[in-house]
């Protein structure tokens, strides 16, 4: 007969239902999506100065719809995974809570960049949203290597996903680079090539038949 650890880790170490997983992470993600306007404050100023006031806070109007977006496409991918990701190990359990540890930080470093668009406040908000998209990933190729996928997920829509999954941290990750070399601004405006930089990886595997 086994040990008690074992028989322990073969009872709770492993489960064929993630709803449980689901319902929670939809909550973190929902309650960090929520937190992000908390930052915009409504200006304490004469009704004459209201304008002028509201335009003040474009910094603050901007990286709430960076983040919030952000936010959302993570959601969006991390639903999608999960609907193919057919069961759980204790292991797939810590990696999903790394990743909602990073999403419930972010309305931190949003704060942060709003207030300040200082080289400091970029790399903390790009190294934020870049580790969460590795996570992202890791959570991906876990599933991938424990046999955790539904038996509809082929190697070719696999290595689709993986490599899909790396384009927003690699921007993320090289913006930084970018802003410790001084150039804070730019290093914000390569978040824009996220978006072709998807289309591209796209098209590449839609040539591949497999």
């Amino acid at each position: 007969m086994t040990d008690a650890r074992s028989r322990y880790q073969k009872l709770f170490g492993s489960g064929d239902s993630t709803e449980r997983i689901e319902f929670f992470s939809d909550a973190v993600f929902a309650i960090a999506m929520t937190l992000l306007v908390l930052d915009i404050k409504v200006p304490d100023v004469k009704a004459t100065e209201l304008w002028p006031a509201l335009v003040e806070l474009l910094p603050e109007y901007f990286a709430y719809a960076l983040s919030f977006v952000t936010i959302a496409l993570n959601w969006m991918s991390h639903h999608r995974k999960f609907r193919v990701i057919t069961g759980f190990t204790t292991g797939l359990l810590r990696l999903n809570l790394l990743l909602l540890l990073l999403v419930a930080f972010v309305p931190f470093p949003t704060a942060l960049l709003s207030e300040y668009t200082e080289t400091p406040s970029v790399i903390l908000y790009a190294a934020t949203l870049g580790a969460i998209g590795l996570v992202q990933t890791a959570i991906w190729a876990y599933a991938h290597r424990k046999g955790l996928l539904a038996s509809t997920v082929d190697d070719g829509v696999y290595r689709y996903a993986r490599a899909d999954g790396f384009v927003n941290p690699a921007i993320f990750l090289a913006s930084i680079v970018v802003a410790a070399l001084g150039a804070h601004t730019l290093a914000m405006f390569t978040w824009i090539l996220m978006w072709p930089a998807s289309i591209i990886v796209s098209r590449l595997f839609s040539r591949r038949k497999r």
